[in-house]
């Protein structure tokens, strides 16, 4: 299977997912994909530090993990 393809199954069971979820899961998963994309905006931003780069790296590392987490207890 090619990487599109591989990105719209992804995209296809995410929509599935958010159907089954309860508010208050659904919320913290906005939360967390909304805190994800302003961490991406202010690295990709010409006037950040180095240090405060790596800093984000980290911060979406730990996002991933908790969006995993919350996946992981509607796949199971």
């Amino acid at each position: 299977m090619n990487q599109t393809n591989d990105i719209l199954d992804v995209q296809v069971s995410m929509g599935r997912l958010i159907w089954i979820m309860d508010d208050e899961t659904y919320n913290q998963l906005f939360i967390l994909t909304k805190r994800h994309l302003n961490l991406v905006k202010e690295h990709l931003d010409i006037n950040t530090a180095y240090e405060r780069k790596a800093q984000i790296k980290d911060e979406i590392e730990a996002i991933r993990q908790q969006r995993d987490l919350i996946i992981q207890q509607y796949q199971n």
